[in-house]
């Protein structure tokens, strides 16, 4: 189906899938229940502090026809999620950023209920790094585009 002239993201079979300040001064984000649907263009949350891998990766995920809001840090991720009328299918994390880092992100939205509402893939370079509780999978840094998108497809089919 033909979305507005833009290419729907294509399927791909999955080769390998495996499903910083204190937390209590930040102020809770207003979450909406409703997340991308058929209907509507998948949306990724691409939170990374790195502004050329973020631009890279938004404007490939873009081409592929997915809808990408960016966030340099976890906070400035939950202020763009405030805003959004529904929430992403699927949140492409960093672990390591100033500000707010990838772990308090999730602890927020752990504690907002809002981890029940969307899929979190973390992207890091530091594979030893444990994974936060809750979170789908993880991929290495340097991000291998056909592993990212194959994850992004599995992680969002059901979204």
């Amino acid at each position: 189906m033909n979305q507005g002239g833009r290419t729907p993201p294509r399927s791909r079979a999955s080769r390998s899938s495996r499903p910083t300040g204190p937390l209590e001064t930040l102020a809770p984000v207003p979450y909406r229940a409703c997340v991308s649907t058929p209907q509507h263009r998948t949306t990724l949350l691409l939170v990374e502090n790195n502004e050329d891998v973020r631009e890279a990766l938004r404007e490939i995920l873009e081409s592929e026809g997915y809808r990408v809001l960016t966030a340099m840090n976890g906070q400035d991720a939950l202020n763009l999620l405030a805003e959004q009328e529904r929430m992403p299918a699927l949140v492409l994390l960093d672990l390591v950023m100033p500000v707010m880092d990838g772990h308090a992100f999730i602890e927020h939205l752990r504690g907002t209920g809002a981890l029940a509402l969307m899929q979190v893939l973390v992207l890091t370079a530091h594979p030893t790094l444990p994974l936060p509780q809750g979170v789908a999978g993880r991929l290495g840094k340097p991000v291998k585009l056909e592993e990212l998108l194959d994850a992004i497809a599995v992680h969002t089919a059901t979204a």
